[in-house]
């Protein structure tokens, strides 16, 4: 969602190989220190998370944050792409504070698997230059998953052991309707702005604009699907004040207008839509 994030973000690939699971044993998939990211080349396999068993299948991805495991019972003969990157790991850009550990999303056109081709055949034969365009091609991997899906990604190699970030969030989500800076956030935990910035990013993923925009869109959310609020009275409860910056926002992030995605909840909702 948010790709400036993958620019920013202390990126290194660790390493990129193919690998071949037989059918006969459950398979235990360990990330260690590192992010690992598995790509279904062939074949499938079953993942009981607890609650449900899922299917993994064929372009599925795994994203599995540092120092988890996941056991999956094979199907069908695997044929993956594993990615190990050090650095960063995911998060979820519906719910920042979320513990999730494991994604999976699939591939529906290819594109990342021809960026993986691409590294593998990089990182075998090691040309020259080749460290410079692995670099590229996993940025160009992290932000298709970026754009694709609801995900975010934030700087492992710190963590931050105070509670200033959860104080500016408690703040940005109970003053979202107000107008608020950056030099207002960096005065109330008293903190340079600069450094701010880094810190909110280090926990959250995103930068603290970045999150009370995401307040501001998830709370027009709400008021769309759940209520016939007018649009441009939607805009001004959420903190944006002007009707077109917040339908520009709000096509930015969701893909689509508010009137369209009013338009996709109306029958689940019953909401009577009001422009």
């Amino acid at each position: 969602m948010y790709i400036s994030n993958v620019n920013s973000a202390s990126i290194s690939l660790k390493s990129i190989e193919m690998q071949h699971i037989a059918t006969e044993n459950n398979y235990t998939i360990q990330s260690f220190d590192d992010l690992a990211m598995i790509y279904i080349n062939k074949g499938a396999a079953n993942f009981d998370n607890g609650k449900e068993i899922y299917e993994i299948k064929k372009r599925d991805f795994i994203i599995l944050n540092p120092n988890h495991e996941i056991t999956i019972e094979p199907v069908r003969k695997l044929e993956w792409i594993r990615i190990d990157v050090d650095g960063i790991l995911f998060t979820s850009s519906l719910e920042i504070n979320s513990a999730e550990q494991l994604f999976i999303i699939n591939d529906t056109y290819r594109t990342i698997k021809y960026y993986l081709d691409l590294a593998l055949l990089e990182s075998e034969n090691r040309f020259r230059g080749s460290d410079i365009i692995l670099k590229r091609l996993l940025e160009c991997i992290m932000v298709h998953i970026l754009r694709n899906n609801h995900l975010s990604i934030k700087d492992s190699s710190i963590q931050i052991k105070n509670n200033e970030i959860e104080l500016i969030q408690q703040f940005i989500r109970g003053n979202y309707k107000e107008k608020i800076t950056l030099d207002q956030l960096a005065d109330l935990v008293e903190i340079n702005k600069y450094y701010l910035i880094r810190l909110f990013k280090q926990k959250t993923g995103l930068s603290p604009i970045d999150y009370l925009i995401h307040v501001r869109l998830s709370e027009a959310e709400k008021l769309l699907s759940q209520t016939n609020t007018n649009i441009s009275d939607i805009s001004d409860i959420v903190g944006f004040h002007s009707p077109s910056h917040f339908s520009k926002t709000f096509r930015e992030n969701n893909h689509m207008t508010p009137s369209a995605y009013r338009k996709l909840y109306k029958n689940r909702t019953g909401v009577v839509t009001g422009e």
